[in-house]
């Protein structure tokens, strides 16, 4: 899961919300983030956030998750993490704050857990390529068109060719026009 663009746009969500730029009210949140902690921590306790600088808290919270998400969390980075939470718990001394604080924290472990099982299984297919009968056996075969070296002879020219392929061994790809249409979408989109 993309845990930045989640925070980016619930941080965005939540500026709108409380300040009221635009129209926003907590069930299309809900709807939105279901029961994602963050969303959870940012609205349980209103009470609190209208105690302090609740544009400040949240800038300086995201701020912090930009600082360590997708980075590689080691040791002496979580030991940062820890340091600069506290540090942070100290300057606003408000459990709302405290409570966004302690949930970006729960998505950084989230990340990292990801990426850690991910490497895992990294791991496995590397384990799984290398499995036993498969190994390579030595020894000289001699094979028609095949030099002493192991290399095989290869003969050029149009014969035997596969479709598509031109002379020199490219591939030859059609030809496509791009255009775009009257809605402004690309015509044409191999992605698409």
């Amino acid at each position: 899961m993309d845990y930045q663009m989640l925070v980016r746009n619930l941080f965005n969500d939540m500026f709108v919300f409380f300040n009221g730029t635009q129209p926003l009210g907590l069930e299309p949140l809900i709807d939105v983030y279901q029961d994602e902690p963050l969303l959870m921590a940012f609205i349980g306790r209103l009470d609190e956030a209208v105690k302090g600088p609740y544009n400040d808290v949240m800038k300086e919270c995201y701020s912090f998750f930009k600082q360590y998400a997708g980075g590689e969390y080691t040791d002496e980075v979580w030991e940062r993490i820890v340091k600069d939470i506290q540090d942070f718990n100290q300057k606003w001394m408000n459990p709302w704050c405290r409570g966004i604080m302690l949930a970006l924290l729960e998505l950084l472990e989230r990340e990292d857990k990801e990426r850690q099982e991910l490497q895992n299984q990294g791991g496995l297919v590397e384990n799984e390529a290398q499995a036993p009968g498969l190994q390579e056996t030595e020894g000289q075969y001699e094979v028609e068109g095949q030099y002493e070296d192991g290399q095989y002879e290869i003969e050029t020219g149009q014969e035997g060719m596969e479709p598509g392929l031109e002379a020199g061994g490219e591939t030859a790809l059609p030809e496509i026009e791009m255009g775009y249409g009257e809605d402004g979408q690309q015509e044409n989109d191999l992605a698409a």
